[in-house]
């Protein structure tokens, strides 16, 4: 009997441990492996955990390939390149016969951007890649013949605004604030009829409200500015962009073209450095003589533009004058652009020009110390000083285009206003 109860309590014990081992292997497993109930996460995500350095280029993900960007550069030749990634010159005719279809060859420039993609790194690329333009890209496949594949990058066009105040110069006040180069050119052919950009001061503000085009979710420098105000100590300077008879254009408050028969100045965001005179002493010949021109100086290269339609007289070399150009605007009025470093395309005697158009590139051709252009301005075959003349407005909208063109200016100018209300609020 005594034996019974003692295999009896025997058997309880034992029991009791092998449950107990049984429990804590359930708990271990529950507590290491979770439900697959809750386990929604995609094998992709799982990856990217795993690996957060994982990008796409050009739709290639980078844990899958070798994407090699470049740049053309000056005087490489695009066979030289696919020899360079290992392609023999009797293939490289072959993808180029191909690709010629969809790439115009002689116009490719120098920083065309493109890309060779590899699975292998041991291997020759599978594909190539040619940015055609902003927006658009071919793939072509090199196992295929260079099968090729257009691809439209995504593209959207956002509205912006932005308030600054000049404390330095109005392009570092601009450049601060994140406004693309496009819409800063576009702002002073906008107002560079009725203001002198060259004698803003530190304090003076700006409101700007545009939209700007975004590339794969990057800003570019494109876009179209919708309005601009300028405030100096003395004035208010608006513009509005509207569209009329199929051209878009900037007019004031009353709907007259902002555009004048001239601009102020021939180069952008440049600084005077010397203006017109009578009795000025010469940097190079050392001596006193007249000066009848304004020098704006400006970075070598700088692109220098036609303050007016007409007609190029001269497109020269001139001594003391350096490379030149000369433009008659009408009966009454000529202009002239001294010490060029070069002129641009197309530019030559008896072409037309336009308002605003490039002619030449700041330099320091003939006498000059350093690199200007010197710009000098006929009235009646008489050298006036420029800046001191006042040109009529011209006439504004027809009274049958007003209303709905006050339509369009009063919204801009509650946006304009509201600009500065938002930033008084994020000020208080």
């Amino acid at each position: 009997m005594q034996f019974r109860l003692e295999v009896k309590k025997l058997w309880q014990i034992v029991s009791f441990v092998i449950l107990l081992a049984l429990n804590i292997f359930v708990l271990s497993f529950i507590l290491k492996y979770k439900p697959v109930t809750n386990n929604r996460e995609s094998a992709a995500q799982t990856i990217e955990k795993q690996n957060p350095n994982i990008e796409e280029h050009y739709g290639f993900s980078t844990d899958q390939f070798q994407v090699s960007k470049l740049k053309l550069k000056a005087n490489q030749l695009l066979p030289d390149l696919f020899i360079e990634f290992g392609f023999k010159s009797n293939s490289v005719q072959s993808i180029l016969s191909s690709l010629k279809e969809h790439i115009d060859f002689r116009s490719m420039r120098a920083g065309t951007e493109m890309a060779f993609v590899s699975q292998d790194l041991c291997d020759k690329p599978q594909f190539f890649v040619y940015n055609l333009n902003k927006t658009q890209y071919i793939i072509a496949d090199l196992n295929n013949e260079g099968c090729c594949t257009l691809v439209e990058k995504k593209s959207e066009v956002k509205s912006e605004a932005v308030l600054g105040q000049i404390s330095s110069s109005l392009w570092d006040a601009m450049q601060d604030q994140g406004v693309p180069n496009g819409i800063i050119d576009q702002m002073e052919d906008a107002l560079s009829s009725s203001m002198d950009f060259h004698q803003v001061q530190v304090g003076n503000t700006f409101k700007l409200i545009y939209d700007r085009l975004y590339i794969e979710g990057e800003g570019t420098n494109e876009g179209q500015l919708k309005a601009a105000m300028f405030k100096t100590e003395n004035n208010e300077y608006f513009a509005y962009s509207f569209e009329h008879q199929g051209k878009t254009d900037f007019y004031d408050d009353q709907g007259r073209p902002m555009r004048k028969f001239f601009l102020k100045a021939p180069v952008r965001f440049s600084r005077i450095s010397s203006p017109f005179s009578a009795k000025r002493f010469h940097p190079v010949l050392k001596y006193h003589r007249p000066h009848l021109g304004t020098d704006y100086a400006a970075a070598y290269g700088t692109p220098i533009i036609a303050v007016g339609s007409g007609t190029v007289e001269a497109a020269a070399y001139g001594g003391g004058n350096g490379k030149f150009v000369k433009i008659r605007h009408d009966k009454t009025y000529q202009t002239q652009y001294l010490h060029m470093s070069r002129f641009a395309e197309g530019i030559r005697t008896g072409a037309h020009v336009n308002q605003g158009q490039v002619i030449g590139y700041v330099g320091s051709t003939g006498l000059a110390t350093g690199p200007h252009v010197c710009f000098r301005f006929w009235k009646n075959g008489q050298q006036v000083d420029h800046r001191k003349l006042n040109f009529p407005a011209q006439d504004p909208l027809p009274s049958n285009v007003l209303p709905q063109y006050n339509e369009v200016k009063n919204n801009l100018r509650k946006q304009l206003d509201a600009i500065q209300q938002a930033t008084a609020m994020l000020k208080s």
